[in-house]
């Protein structure tokens, strides 16, 4: 026990100086946030947000005191965990600063707000937007989806090259799922390559929303939610009211909007080897492939649902296709309330909240690509059952997957499960809410979908939860992000003994 203490210092004060620069990261986009205040008009907000990032720096600079000195190269494996996983929580606290001096939020609203935002899960406590924030605010929460998408921490390894050996250890900590770890032998030449790809993306998008009729500053800002996969909107109803304003251009609206989210919940590796190798290779990947399916077949399936409400086979395939693709990309987008789905349009998207994305993209959920390895193996062990000697390895496209990936996925997606179950538990006894409220308000943070159904549909939000449920729901929404073992390792017996 005696050596214990001196070892997780050691960890501890290995871990503060990139933890210190990350923070000086962040207080730099506030202060680029603060200047676009100005450009909106918005004085106050401005001297909010370089107000939040004041404090962030001051902060950043004692991360950075107590690290002084030590090498990054000093970085291993138990570090890298560290810094994703304190820098996520730094993200949620030092985020929600703005909202505190600027919109007067109680820190757990406004933890809770700042987390939503940065995990990309887009669950509000907001009922009236507009009205609480002002405009470099309002800029400042759509950022954080963009940010958090693609991942501050591959941002932050991109703009401090340095890192080193240490920078492919913090980039392996948070890229989501096992197909999204690693591109290039350089790991900053992967970070800023993906930077390069998710920004042009963003800027085509926004252009083409604008072309629609939609503003240039909601344009970019929907598009910071959309290709962060975050849901966050300008309007109070969504992209429903952002469409309805557009009038005839409304569908195109929404086609942009849908097929741009169909982008981002795919992995953003197969786009950067696209520039190298052509587009094929995106068609060519079985998870990709797979996700395409299952959005095609669950839009098909409810659009049929609910073609006897809506009447008209295009609109129900123009709502039930944004739909599924909001809820499977875990976007959280709406123009069309699902909650008033019939039950089995409702059964149809309930999977796709656990499903999710594609690995190494913006997307929660459990991922496309861990699905595809659950069948596979199930498959053979079907087969084992009448042929006892079977030897035969997982594949997926032309190579063999390695056991650690497979047993990773179960593992991913075991935690997955039991923790929507404990975060559901948990709501239901800090508040007197119903079941379908509770778990699916559990189920959308731990997916970062964000709207739920019951009383989390997607009309509502989540104001009226007591201060515990909001916190269980932002660690929640934290766990999800980072795929539990990032953060439940630093729970393990031996992590902090070298």
């Amino acid at each position: 026990m005696s050596r214990a203490v001196p070892d997780a210092w050691a960890i501890l004060q290995v871990s503060a100086r990139p933890l210190g620069l990350l923070m000086a990261l962040l207080a730099g986009t506030m202060l680029a946030t603060a200047l676009v205040g100005l450009l909106l008009g918005s004085v106050a907000g401005a001297g909010h947000m370089g107000l939040s990032a004041a404090i962030t720096a001051i902060f950043g600079a004692g991360a950075l005191a107590l690290g002084r000195g030590l090498d990054d190269a000093q970085i291993g494996r138990r570090e890298a965990l560290l810094i994703v996983t304190l820098g996520w929580v730094a993200l949620g606290v030092f985020g929600g600063l703005p909202f505190v001096i600027g919109a007067d939020f109680t820190p757990v609203d406004a933890l809770f707000e700042s987390v939503s935002g940065f995990t990309t899960t887009g669950a509000s406590i907001l009922p009236e937007i507009n009205q609480r924030l002002n405009p470099a605010l309002h800029f400042w929460r759509m950022l954080t989806h963009w940010i958090g998408g693609l991942g501050f921490v591959v941002l932050f390894v991109a703009v401090f090259p340095a890192l080193g050996v240490g920078g492919k250890r913090l980039f392996q900590g948070e890229v989501a799922g096992p197909r999204g770890k690693s591109l290039t032998p350089r790991i900053r030449e992967t970070s800023l390559g993906l930077w390069r790809v998710y920004t042009v993306l963003t800027l085509a998008m926004t252009a083409l929303l604008w072309l629609s009729g939609v503003s240039l500053s909601e344009s970019m800002m929907h598009a910071f939610a959309t290709l962060g996969t975050g849901g966050f909107s300008t309007r109070n109803g969504s992209v429903a009211e952002l469409s309805a304003e557009a009038g005839v251009n409304g569908v195109a609206v929404d086609i942009v909007i849908t097929v741009f989210m169909l982008i981002a919940g795919m992995n953003f590796g197969l786009f950067y080897n696209a520039t190298r190798r052509g587009p094929r290779v995106i068609l060519k990947d079985p998870e990709a492939r797979v996700y395409l399916w299952i959005v095609g077949i669950a839009a098909v399936l409810c659009a049929l649902a609910i073609l006897p409400e809506v009447g008209h086979v295009g609109q129900a395939l123009r709502y039930s296709a944004f739909s599924v693709v909001s809820v499977i990309t875990t976007t959280g987008f709406m123009n069309y309330d699902f909650e008033t789905f019939p039950t089995f349009g409702k059964l149809v998207l309930l999977p796709l909240f656990f499903i999710g994305g594609c690995g190494g993209s913006t997307s929660g959920g459990m991922k496309v690509i861990r699905l595809i390895f659950l069948m596979k193996v199930v498959l053979i062990e079907a087969q084992r059952s009448f042929r006892p000697n079977l030897v035969a390895p997982v594949r997926v496209g032309e190579g063999a997957v390695p056991s650690a990936d497979l047993f990773e996925a179960v593992s991913v997606m075991g935690l997955f499960v039991v923790t929507v179950g404990a975060g559901g538990a948990l709501v239901a006894l800090f508040d007197a809410v119903d079941g379908t409220t509770a778990i699916t308000a559990a189920l959308a943070c731990v997916a970062n979908v964000g709207p739920g159904f019951g009383a989390v549909g997607p009309t509502e939000n989540f104001g009226f939860f007591s201060d515990s449920s909001k916190l269980v729901l932002s660690a929640c929404m934290l766990l999800g992000r980072l795929e539990f073992l990032t953060v439940l390792a630093l729970f393990a017996p031996g992590f902090w003994r070298r």
